[in-house]
């Protein structure tokens, strides 16, 4: 059985906002005998920060650059695949207690047609189908251009448990794999992301709201995390916001201007759009694939 018990990831000392103390509120009033955990830099009774930074390199990269939602995505995956039990987003709130998924082995939910959608995970201690995303997180990740849940989660199970999709939404039904229970969209994720929501997205099966808090739809993050594997060792830095106080009108919008820039490279974004890569190897881009001017090479002295 799956233990009853919620966790959650939080800054230690680090003060809650309203909204998500509201969503832990609905936890504790929904489910009043379950066990709620914060899972923080201060307490090590379930996941060591300081251990996980020196063995692990992907934990240890996100959290020195404060990717907080890719530190919480790894987290999850450890702590429950250690000591089992269901994790929360800080952007979940409850609707009705989850007793009836506790038997299963590993359970989440669906997000559309694509993709599940972790930000609401229960799973036995030892978990294989975990274990799987576990491994990936020590090796694969720096090999491939993924790196949210769900990709990483369909992955997985495109590549071993031939699901390709998912049904559209009235015809989505529980699907019972070897390791893992992967339940319709109105189970846990009554409203899609950039959806409207409305009370009719709850129904007589929905256990849980997922807000998407979007936290890491970062344009700078992004592209880091989309070339990590043609470059690992390639450092995201800060974004660097010169105009931070200038205005631009572009196509009848107003906006600021952004540049991050990188190891070898400065990247401009408009409306989270890279529209100009200097590379100092290769030169500068247009929209990062249409080269404008090509990098000059040093003569060599004979």
């Amino acid at each position: 059985m799956i233990p009853k018990r919620i966790f959650y990831v939080w800054g230690a000392g680090e003060k809650k906002r309203r909204d998500v103390q509201v969503c832990i509120q609905t936890w504790r009033q929904t489910m009043p005998d379950y066990e709620i955990v914060e899972l923080n830099e201060d307490d090590k009774t379930y996941f060591d920060y300081e251990k996980e930074i020196q063995e692990n390199r992907w934990f240890r990269t996100v959290y020195e650059n404060k990717l907080w939602a890719y530190v919480a995505d790894y987290i999850r995956i450890k702590v429950l695949h250690d000591h089992g039990g269901i994790y929360f987003d800080t952007d979940v709130s409850a609707v009705k207690p989850l007793d009836k998924f506790l038997s299963d082995e590993c359970f989440v939910g669906m997000q559309d047609e694509n993709y599940v959608e972790p930000a609401i995970l229960g799973a036995q201690k030892g978990n294989a189908f975990l274990k799987k995303v576990l491994d990936f997180y020590n090796d694969g990740i720096w090999k491939l251009p993924i790196f949210t849940m769900p990709q990483i989660f369909q992955h997985f199970l495109t590549g071993e448990y031939s699901v390709n999709a998912f049904p559209d939404k009235p015809n989505q039904k529980v699907m019972k794999l070897k390791d893992i229970t992967i339940y319709p969209e109105r189970f846990f994720i009554p409203f899609r992301y950039k959806g409207e929501f409305t009370p009719e997205c709850i129904e007589k099966d929905t256990h849980t709201i997922h807000w998407f808090g979007g936290s890491w739809l970062k344009p700078e993050v992004i592209d880091w995390l989309m070339n990590k594997h043609i470059n690992p060792d390639t450092k995201l830095l800060k974004i660097e916001r010169p105009f931070a106080n200038k205005r631009f009108c572009l196509f009848g919008r107003t906006t600021v201007l952004k540049i991050a820039k990188y190891k070898t490279k400065s990247i401009v974004y408009f409306l989270h759009i890279p529209i100009f890569t200097a590379d100092e190897n290769k030169g500068i881009y247009l929209f990062k694939y249409l080269r404008l001017f090509k990098a000059k090479k040093e003569k060599k002295e004979i």
